[in-house]
């Protein structure tokens, strides 16, 4: 059985390592030219449990389509933790965005971590 000091342990521990990896992957998403960087869910809104995953939209350049971004980030992107990371070129974004409540929520409850300089 876990104590409560063992429990909060694990939080601590769980915490630690997505704030190492949240910075680890936020500047592989600027090298490979990321406009913007949301992250959203439980992290961003400061709860955080033993089984806390990063969740990330990311606005990228219009080179590629989102879902060849997205192979590209699962494929190069290194990280520790589980990681849900969804990419769109800003056009995708604003046509996604009407369709998908999911993503509404998202960005209304998600907070900005990078936003590139024009």
């Amino acid at each position: 059985m876990l104590s409560i000091s063992n429990i909060r342990s694990r939080k601590e521990e769980r915490k630690k390592a997505l704030e190492k990896d949240l910075r680890r992957i936020k500047k592989q998403l600027q090298d490979m030219g990321a406009q913007k960087i949301i992250l959203f869910g439980s992290y961003a809104q400061g709860h955080v449990r033993s089984w806390s995953d990063l969740d990330i939209i990311c606005v990228m350049p219009p080179t590629r389509s989102g879902r060849e971004w997205m192979k590209k980030i699962y494929d190069e992107i290194e990280r520790e933790v589980d990681c849900d990371i969804l990419a769109y070129t800003s056009e995708e974004l604003e046509m996604t965005v009407h369709v998908s409540r999911f993503l509404r929520h998202a960005l209304k409850t998600g907070r900005v971590i990078y936003e590139r300089r024009p």
